[in-house]
């Protein structure tokens, strides 16, 4: 059923030039924006602390996807079967979705402090999962690990605290620590 779902999202691309660029657009520079508001957010002292969880949270999510890597392997939907290729992509390990795991994770974090930033980045990273299947790099399960791995993630590391320990542990910040929102 995997390969069957996949299979339909993917034969769409080359069909529709706006959705390929939509999509192709997603997949290469969704990640780097998520970056860039993380900096924008650590800049002001009111965010910061969502800007550091989201860091955080991106970190250790990568890091969970890197651990699963060094014990399993699946291959990606274009070395197992043939598929319609959008951009070029090497042949390492399928499961789960870095792409998606990362812009997640980064969504979540911030939608602990700042729902109205948080969701949409929420329905974007929701996008970008969707394009890695589309542009033929990722099979669903692996979009749907990357997502589960972000939301853990994302929930413990809000609950443990440990961006705001990390905080306290900075002089010129702890003034600077919102109690509850942005």
């Amino acid at each position: 059923m995997d390969y069957q779902l996949f299979q339909w999202i993917n034969h769409f691309e080359g069909q529709y030039f706006w959705w390929d660029h939509f999509f192709e657009s997603l997949t290469s520079y969704g990640p780097y924006v998520y970056i860039a508001i993380l900096f924008i957010l650590a800049i002001r002292p009111s965010s910061r602390l969502a800007a550091v969880n989201g860091f955080l949270t991106a970190i250790f999510a990568i890091g969970v996807n890197f651990s699963i890597g060094l014990f399993t392997y699946r291959p990606r939907p274009f070395v197992a079967h043939h598929v319609h290729m959008l951009l070029p992509h090497v042949a390492d390990s399928s499961f789960p979705s870095d792409h998606t795991t990362g812009s997640m994770a980064i969504a979540l974090a911030i939608c602990f402090y700042n729902r109205k930033l948080g969701i949409p980045l929420i329905l974007v990273a929701l996008l970008i999962g969707f394009s890695r299947i589309y542009v033929g790099h990722h099979y669903p399960t692996d979009v749907l690990g990357g997502i589960l791995i972000g939301a853990v993630t994302a929930f413990l590391i809000y609950q443990l605290g440990i961006g705001q320990k990390i905080l306290e542990k900075i002089p010129f910040s702890q003034k600077q620590i919102p109690s509850e929102s942005l």
